[in-house]
């Protein structure tokens, strides 16, 4: 007992060496991966801020949610740049010789750093399922809150935008702190799908909010209103100028707090939800699916009909006449090709709603196995980066810094790229997910055995100092 006790310590001791030499570099690469991926958020917080005018505590809210989405890439980052880094320094002291000169292997170095980092994997699943979901559909929230408090936000240059269901307008350019838009046009319909809307037109003109209503006010400058009256009557077309017009919008803006969206995009979705917007697609897709194979058997039914003889014979009996027999056989002919027309479009629409069912099903599953596949991308990293820690040991922390940079990056494209081939359904979404991790752990057993038997995976130059000569010395 007492020898074990004696070995058990020491492996105690040197485990929490090397999760703390670990540590350090991990929290620097997660701090510098989660910085740069910020830095197009921070364009858009500083943007809300200062162009748009939105309140400092609303922009910051935006900054704190969009980093949910952010830790889920940076922390696997994190886990490299920790391995290849901490490990690195580690082999570079002497410190992984000293640990084989008494008798402890690198399976020693990894156990630690595999129970560490399975319990990041654990940690990151749980995170993608429990917060996540929900940070993701508060920050969806929130931007759609944004948007329909500042309606400018939503008009957008050189596009019509829809302000209510009733109003739409179209700007050339605007100035959104300003509140100013140039070259306007507003149609104004009575109904949807009114045949004689209202068209204003005005040289420019400000947007200015009600608080205390929902309503917003157009104030247009130097335009022209185009009327026509409801019989279409175009001797009654009316234009109307003006050098100032007051326009006003009702059920325009809604309070933040009011806000009762519930729907939930893919990313919006736990891991429950996803499996069962999964399973609804597909059983729609069924639906479609059969629709098209009854509409196919009907028209191949009627074709057939049509080759038979004595099926002929019946449809044409009652003309006696061989005039007469003509023109039904035209009918006929007619008749049949129509029906196949209108099937053959049928049978196209249901293939086209199988297709659009089958990539909405695969783009939740793509969802469901990327919360499993990234997180698992931390063991994959260790696996791969002890190996390459070692063999890079002399090279420095810019080496490795880099490395743990161009290893990111091709898991990352392998990762997007696997994401559009199974929305396209080029690819089922489980592989197109789990590609990445299966690549890069084929690589990364081979370099690990090579390593475990000391044999190095890279060769690094390094350059030797000139020899000098040995003056020969002669005895007198």
């Amino acid at each position: 007992m007492a020898t074990q006790k004696g070995t058990t310590k020491p492996m105690s001791l040197i485990d929490k060496h090397i999760i703390r030499s670990t540590t350090g570099p991990f929290l620097f690469g997660f701090s510098v991966a989660t910085f740069v991926m910020l830095i197009d958020v921070l364009r858009h917080f500083v943007d809300l801020f200062v162009t748009k005018g939105v309140p400092f505590h609303t922009a910051t809210e935006v900054l704190v949610l969009s980093l949910g989405h952010t830790f889920a890439l940076t922390i696997p980052m994190a886990v490299l740049v920790g391995i290849l880094m901490g490990i690195g320094q580690l082999a570079a002291d002497g410190e992984i010789t000293a640990m084989k000169a008494s008798g402890l292997g690198l399976v020693s170095v990894l156990r630690p750093l595999l129970a560490a980092s399975l319990f990041v994997t654990l940690s990151m699943i749980a995170y993608n399922h429990f917060v996540f979901p929900d940070s993701n559909h508060r920050l969806a929230n929130l931007v759609y809150d944004i948007n329909h408090k500042r309606p400018m936000m939503e008009i957008r240059e050189q596009m019509f935008t829809e302000i209510t269901d009733h109003t739409t307008i179209y700007v050339k350019e605007k100035d959104e702190k300003a509140g100013i838009i140039k070259d306007v046009m507003i149609i104004e319909k009575d109904a949807p799908g009114d045949p004689a809307p209202t068209v204003t037109t005005a040289t420019w003109g400000t947007i200015i909010s009600h608080d205390q209503s929902d309503a917003l006010m157009i104030e247009l400058h130097d335009g022209e209103i185009h009327e026509l009256p409801e019989d279409n009557n175009l001797s009654r077309y009316e234009i109307t100028q003006f050098g100032q017009h007051n326009l006003f919008i009702k059920d325009v803006k809604k309070d933040m707090e009011d806000n009762k969206r519930t729907a939930r995009g893919d990313r919006e979705m736990d891991l429950r939800a996803l499996l069962a917007a999964s399973e609804k697609q597909n059983l729609r897709r069924d639906k479609a699916t059969s629709k098209a194979t009854a509409l196919s058997t009907k028209l191949l039914e009627r074709q057939w009909k049509l080759l038979d003889p004595e099926n002929r014979n019946g449809l044409l009996k009652g003309s006696k006449a061989s005039t007469s027999k003509r023109k039904t056989q035209k009918a006929l002919i007619k008749a049949t090709r129509q029906e196949s027309e209108l099937t053959s479009r049928s049978i196209a629409h249901q293939q086209r709603l199988e297709s659009s069912y089958k990539t909405a099903s695969n783009r939740f599953m793509v969802e469901f196995h990327k919360k499993f596949a990234i997180p698992g991308a931390c063991l994959v990293f260790v696996l791969l980066g002890l190996p390459m820690a070692i063999s890079t040991a002399r090279s420095g922390k810019g080496v490795s810094l880099s490395l743990a940079i161009g290893l990111f990056l091709v898991y990352y494209l392998f990762l997007v790229g696997g994401e559009k081939m199974a929305d396209r359904g080029m690819m089922h979404p489980a592989l197109a997910m789990w590609l990445a991790n299966i690549v890069l752990t084929l690589v990364a057993i081979p370099a690990l055995m090579l390593t475990l038997r000391e044999t190095p995976i890279f060769h690094w130059k390094q350059s030797s100092s000139p020899k000098i000569p040995k003056e020969s010395t002669s005895i007198s």
